[in-house]
């Protein structure tokens, strides 16, 4: 009986050891993606003298830096620029995304060996531009931005994802998109 309780102490004490050495080595994996934004700009019509908030679809094409901490939970640092622009109807000629950077908390949850959703939490600093007839408007602002989706792994590498996140919600201007995005394990 006695070597029985030492045999099973040893089987978990080299679980555990091989289970500490796991989660001392974290996974590191980066993602690139193209976002299909949506800028909404408060605008004052002087002819019906009231603010609209007109939206414009410019893209973007965003990198994901992240590391897993545990099997629930990694953190992400983020950064995007602009691919297009579009207009924001009589309002504006141009309005476009130029740049955004974040870091994130990335709470997920693996559904099955091929299957994850997850979300995001963090803040992201985003910077846009709005040409109008007589000159421009920038604006360089950062708020607690947030966002879900789902990813799909091909291999032990290699997966794909598709996520909506919200990068600005402040004072009447709101930046959010939908991205499709690949990604690599190292």
């Amino acid at each position: 009986m006695k070597k029985i309780a030492l045999i099973a102490a040893a089987l978990l004490a080299a679980g555990v050891a091989q289970a500490q050495t796991k989660a001392a080595a974290p996974a590191v994996y980066g993602e690139l993606g193209y976002v299909f934004l949506s800028a909404q700009v408060p605008v004052l019509d002087l002819t019906r003298n009231q603010v609209l908030h007109p939206k414009a679809n410019p893209t973007a094409v965003r990198g994901i830096l992240g590391v897993d901490l545990h099997p629930y939970v990694a953190i992400e640092a983020m950064v995007a620029g602009g691919a297009s622009d579009d207009e924001l109807g009589d309002f504006a000629n141009k309005v476009k995304v130029k740049s955004s950077y974040g870091a994130f908390i990335k709470p997920k949850y693996a559904l099955d060996d091929k299957f994850e959703v997850f979300g995001r939490i963090g803040y992201a600093k985003t910077k846009g531009e709005m040409t109008v007839v007589n000159g421009s408007v920038t604006t360089n602002e950062g708020d607690v931005a947030w966002g879900l989706g789902a990813s799909y792994k091909f291999n032990k590498q290699w997966y794909g994802s598709m996520d909506y996140t919200n990068y600005l919600d402040k004072d009447g201007v709101k930046v959010d998109g939908f991205a499709i995005n690949v990604g690599y394990r190292f």
